[in-house]
């Protein structure tokens, strides 16, 4: 029998985690970009340190600019699925499945906040649905 769940949140302490952080992404949207870019800035520096200069600069680079202009993320987020979007429908003759991405890139571009909302309302529905299951409601 096949069980509703996401395999990456599983267990009472990641239902709970993912919930609280789902609300403190839909309560400060922006919040997830500058943890994206520290992110990038930290990778960057362990790619330096690592030996692989260009790469570490590169994302160090990336890292700073989406600090300074968060909503560029998503707006290379909503550019990557238009062009997607064109591949699938135009290059791959997946016709749906490109006009869907395609159409969803469009609104990314346009509302480009929407992405952080949605990555919210996934955390706190991943969390509810591992709260359930380790509850055993279903």
């Amino acid at each position: 029998m096949e069980a509703l769940g996401f395999p990456a949140i599983n267990g009472l302490v990641a239902g709970i985690a993912a919930v609280f952080f789902g609300v403190i992404v839909m309560a400060f949207p922006r919040i997830l970009n500058y943890i994206i870019a520290i992110v990038m800035i930290i990778t960057g520096v362990g790619w330096i340190a690592g030996g692989s200069l260009l790469p570490g600069m590169v994302s160090i680079l990336f890292g700073i600019i989406i600090i300074f202009f968060p909503n560029v993320l998503n707006y290379l987020v909503g550019f990557y699925l238009i062009l997607l979007g064109l591949w699938l429908w135009f290059g791959a003759s997946a016709m749906i499945a490109g006009i869907i991405t395609l159409a969803i890139g469009i609104v990314v571009m346009f509302v480009p906040a929407i992405l952080n909302y949605i990555f919210g309302l996934y955390l706190i529905v991943a969390g509810i649905i591992a709260l359930g299951h380790y509850f055993g409601w279903f």
